[in-house]
């Protein structure tokens, strides 16, 4: 019996510490998963408008740069740079200056900057027109034709460089450039009817000079393409778009008064040199018509001569 007892008490006591030792073990840890990291619903919203803020500027840049290079394009066409050399070289360092630094710096935003210098060319080119068209006006004799526009184109060409002067932006300027531009042009296309006659006779009579030395035959391709200046001239002033008609005559006088000169020069070259040909050949039968009287041929003396040995 206390052999059963003792066998008892032997297992219970091996199954606590057997319980217990269980209990104390750590069971094997599992392996830990890393979450992806993802942007927050506020930051994807925030790259998205950058993104798009970004892709508006660089379309509005070029859409107004490419506004800027036609500007600058127009004022050269209009002579800006020879009538108004310091303006246009000034703004001119100022648009090479913008093009740097868009080169060093192409995500900032250049609008202003870029609008300011459009505007400053447009400006020069409206002004180089209006002082071309004030130049037609005083040579034509109209300024008395139209006293109060011609003030008025004068008042708005003396404000605008100015205005040029001060640094005024260039809104400012093409504003004025446009109001003397239109105070000049008023004038002209009441008067471009009777400037168109009379500028078409002086091309005609240039044609006619031309044509009286034969320039047709002496400088062929200059006449021609003097000759289709004229008729694109002609065709304008028939339509009565007398602006273009007008501008085609003046060409085509300048052209068929280059190609009389030209062909004039050499007329009157050739001319000197068969002078001085003839001068040589006359000077030649001269001097040997005096030589022949100072010493003159044997000609006859040996005749003589062979003669009287025949009849000896």
């Amino acid at each position: 019996m206390r052999r059963h007892i003792s066998l008892l008490f032997l297992f219970v006591l091996m199954s606590l510490v057997m319980f217990f030792t269980g209990c104390s073990s750590t069971p094997e840890a599992e392996p830990e998963t890393v979450a992806p990291v993802t942007a927050s619903p506020v930051e994807s919203v925030v790259n998205e408008e950058e993104a798009a803020e970004a892709a508006l500027l660089a379309a509005e840049t070029a859409k107004l740069m490419a506004e800027l290079t036609a500007a600058r394009d127009l004022a050269v066409v209009a002579g800006a740079e020879s009538l108004f050399p310091e303006e246009f070289a000034k703004v001119s360092a100022e648009y090479d200056a913008l093009v740097k630094a868009q080169q060093e710096n192409p995500s900032e935003d250049y609008r202003s900057q870029i609008e300011s210098l459009r505007d400053t060319y447009l400006a020069l080119a409206k002004l180089s027109q209006a002082s071309e068209m004030r130049e037609r006006i005083v040579n034509a004799g109209l300024q008395d034709s139209d006293p109060e526009n011609f003030q008025k184109g004068d008042a708005a060409l003396e404000q605008v460089q100015l205005l040029y002067k001060e640094g005024a932006t260039g809104s400012q300027l093409i504003e004025q450039a446009t109001i003397a531009y239109d105070a000049y042009f008023a004038i002209l296309s009441a008067n471009y009817a009777t400037m168109c006659q009379s500028q078409r006779e002086q091309a005609l009579a240039a044609k006619e000079k031309a044509d009286s030395i034969k320039s047709a035959m002496a400088a062929k391709d200059e006449y021609a393409a003097a000759s289709l200046v004229l008729s694109g001239a002609e065709a304008a002033y028939t339509t009565k778009v007398y602006d273009k008609a007008y501008d085609g005559f003046v060409e085509a006088t300048k052209q068929f008064t280059a190609v009389y000169d030209e062909v004039f020069v050499r007329r009157a070259t050739a001319e000197e040199a068969i002078r001085r040909a003839k001068q040589k050949v006359t000077a030649s039968a001269a001097l040997a018509e005096e030589a022949d009287e100072i010493a003159p041929l044997q000609d006859e003396t040996t005749n003589e001569t062979l003669g009287g040995g025949d009849e000896l």
